[in-house]
């Protein structure tokens, strides 16, 4: 790669490139960035809300069977991205097109910015909650909240390995000394025996579908991150270890405080165990790191909207990044929080099919349209995919439905056909 090649690709985190050897990070470093990732302030809050309305084992049962079909997903997109050596939305162009690779783009954005204001409207509030004194409004904290967030995204890679180095460490201890203090004032001896309100049981299939529906966004964006791996061979421990111990591990907490406490509100617990403090800062670390790694890939997905325009390969990564937080800090001002169900429900029938798009491009068809301009066949598979999940989400679990069924027709549409609709691919 020349040399001002090389640099432009950094000013960009190259959004258009392949990652060169110089650029790539440690395992360790790999693990601090993907599991300040899984570390979110939402897995506390799926985890007492599903361990509320289940008894133990079926919740940890459904719980653990979710993050290890997350594991499968992100470990599968990590390596593609380490051979590949590109992002999450280039990647994507292969089965695509060039063209068609922007509404899953588009998507991306949409979504990361749909977090990012969601999660700093609930902190704006929790602010509020636990110091009755703070001055300012929630939009108003929200907005400062985003801004601290985005000042880690800004600086690409190094700025998110630099905060999962402090970040993680900080939320795994906060988050035992929560698990210790439920302990000391309430116990967990009832854990065990616990069982749910009557009228309140959430079935197996829902429960293992709503743990999968908080994270599954984050493992098909996982090739943003995982392009920076030094050798293959290191993403499965990485991405396993990450995944089990800030996803799984904070949704179980979330489970065991829920049952100890009989209550299905995190923060309501949080509050009247007088851990308002310990939550607010353990929040603020696990917000952070999570946030800054979606403002990170929703301006690399960005950038891939402006390929073929003046603006392609020219705008630097820090100010990608001020835009998706700019839009961000607006939406929350608007009260992001009153939105996200219907949000959530839109996103967890679109996001899942794509890994079963990628799946079937690399492991079966194995013919990149990157140089096509759409593929219709990719198109026509997404949305196939997407109907089967919502139609058919209630019976079995939405994403794996999804992924499924994109995966079959992208296959089949392919080998019947790819000679007719995609003859000028080589």
């Amino acid at each position: 790669m020349a040399k001002n090649e090389q640099t432009s690709g950094a000013s960009t985190e190259y959004a258009f490139n392949k990652v060169p050897e110089s650029a790539k990070v440690t395992a360790g470093s790999l693990f601090m960035i993907w599991a300040g990732y899984a570390i979110s302030l939402a897995d506390f809050v799926s985890g007492t809300t599903i361990g509320y309305q289940m008894n133990f084992r079926d919740a940890i049962l459904s719980c653990l069977i979710a993050n290890l079909i997350l594991v499968f997903v992100g470990v599968f997109m990590g390596r593609l991205a380490y051979r590949t050596g590109l992002t999450t939305s280039l990647i994507s162009r292969k089965a695509f097109g060039k063209k068609g690779s922007i509404f899953f783009s588009a998507i991306l954005c949409f979504s990361a910015v749909n977090w990012v204001a969601v999660n700093g409207d609930t902190f704006g509030q929790l602010v509020s909650q636990v110091f009755t004194w703070w001055p300012l409004p929630v939009a108003i904290t929200a907005a400062l909240c985003i801004v601290l967030w985005a000042t880690s995204a800004i600086k690409g890679i190094s700025g998110l390995k630099i905060l999962g180095w402090v970040g993680v460490p900080c939320a795994l201890i906060l988050a035992a000394f929560f698990v210790l203090f439920v302990q000391l004032k309430v116990g967990l001896g009832s854990v065990i025996t616990y069982q749910p309100p009557e009228g309140m049981r959430l079935s197996f299939m829902s429960a293992t579908a709503s743990f999968i529906g908080t994270w599954i966004f984050g493992c098909t964006i996982s090739p943003d991150i995982c392009r920076f791996a030094k050798k293959e061979s290191t993403i499965l421990p990485v991405g396993f270890i990450s995944l089990m111990l800030g996803q799984f591990g904070l949704e179980v907490i979330g489970i065991i405080t829920a049952q100890a406490t009989k209550q299905d509100s995190f923060t309501n617990v949080s509050v009247q165990l007088g851990l308002g403090v310990l939550v607010f800062f353990c929040s603020l670390f696990a917000l952070w790191t999570t946030q800054a790694n979606n403002m990170y890939s929703a301006g690399l997905a960005f950038q891939n909207i402006l390929a073929d325009t003046p603006a392609e390969g020219k705008v630097k990564n820090s100010v990608m990044v001020s835009i998706i937080a700019v839009a961000a800090a607006i939406f929350a001002a608007c009260g992001a929080t009153n939105f996200l169900l219907p949000i959530t429900n839109f996103l967890s029938v679109l996001v899942p099919p794509i890994t079963g798009l990628m799946m079937g491009e690399y492991l079966v068809v194995k013919r990149s349209k990157e140089n096509k301009t759409i593929n219709w066949i990719a198109i026509v598979s997404w949305i196939a995919g997407a109907v089967a999940a919502r139609l058919l989400g209630e019976i079995f679990i939405t994403a794996i439905v999804g992924i499924v069924v994109t995966f079959v027709c992208y296959v089949v549409l392919s080998k019947l056909l790819d000679n007719k609709v995609n003859a000028d691919v080589m």
